[in-house]
């Protein structure tokens, strides 16, 4: 009698922990998540791909925007507006965001600067897009138009020999929906 009472207190503790938990999938967005109408928000983040003798400080890159998803630039300019481009969480410091966007390709070129000196992985950028109505964009669709994501430039500042060292072989960006 005393086993099942024990079996039975065991299985509804069991049952009780089973409903405990993160159901946001600890952040993680889908593939088949699809832009609502409005204002979304892009984020990207920079992933080493071998080891890095010096801090970044620098990455320039590209992305394509599909049909129906696109910036605001600053009057009728090519210059993203700045509240719609800013440093992303992982950067501590003085950073800069910035970029410009060619509605004709769809294309926005954007690029960020820290004087970090300890950053080397992580979310750097964030890119606030329009999503027009009727629109059906999944960002495994968004992401499968940036695969990879064009990098055109990443660089670092080696205070030991006090220059440049260029990264653009060793780092990736990936891109993923803000949280």
């Amino acid at each position: 009698m005393k086993f099942t009472w024990k079996a039975l207190g065991t299985a509804v503790v069991c049952l009780a922990l089973f409903g405990c938990g993160d159901s946001s999938n600890s952040g993680v967005v889908s593939d088949s998540y699809v832009f609502p109408a409005g204002k979304a928000t892009l984020a990207f983040s920079a992933v080493s791909t071998a080891q890095l003798p010096a801090a970044i400080s620098a990455i320039d890159f590209t992305i394509a925007l599909p049909q129906g998803m696109d910036v605001t630039t600053s009057g009728g300019a090519a210059q993203i507006e700045s509240a719609s481009v800013t440093p992303g969480a992982a950067l501590a410091g003085t950073n800069l965001a910035f970029g410009s966007y060619s509605a004709s390709t769809g294309k926005a070129h954007l690029s960020m600067v820290t004087t970090n000196d300890t950053y080397r992985r992580g979310e750097f950028l964030r890119l606030s897009c329009n999503v027009a109505a009727n629109t059906s964009i999944t960002l495994g669709a968004l992401k499968a138009l940036n695969d990879p994501v064009t990098l055109k430039k990443a660089t670092g500042y080696d205070q030991a020999t006090q220059s440049t060292v260029i990264f653009t072989d060793k780092v990736k960006v990936t891109l993923t929906k803000a949280q």
